[in-house]
């Protein structure tokens, strides 16, 4: 089985990672999802860079074979809070 290796930054470098993996394994959203126990819409939302439950982005990894590696970020990169205020977008559409 190949690798991935990617550092992400945002929802959508997760989502660019999760499509090429199942692209990789010649499966269609549906299929991932059903791997997942899950439906196709949460599969559609993370490959669109969208907001998903953590729970929902963990089946999909599992049943991509994929794991997650958190590490501690160089000097430069976007604080928490910038990432929060760059995606604050995404929780003002969810409430309306």
């Amino acid at each position: 089985m190949s690798s991935i290796f990617c550092t992400v930054f945002t929802l959508a470098d997760i989502g660019d990672a999760v499509r090429a993996a199942r692209k990789a394994q010649k499966l269609s959203q549906t299929a991932l999802g059903q791997k997942a126990g899950l439906s196709r819409m949460p599969v559609y939302r993370i490959e669109g860079g969208q907001d998903v439950s953590l729970s929902s982005l963990l089946a999909v990894l599992s049943a991509l074979r994929l794991g997650m590696q958190l590490q501690a970020l160089p000097q430069g990169v976007p604080s928490a809070q910038a990432l929060q205020q760059a995606f604050a977008h995404l929780h003002a559409e969810a409430e309306s």
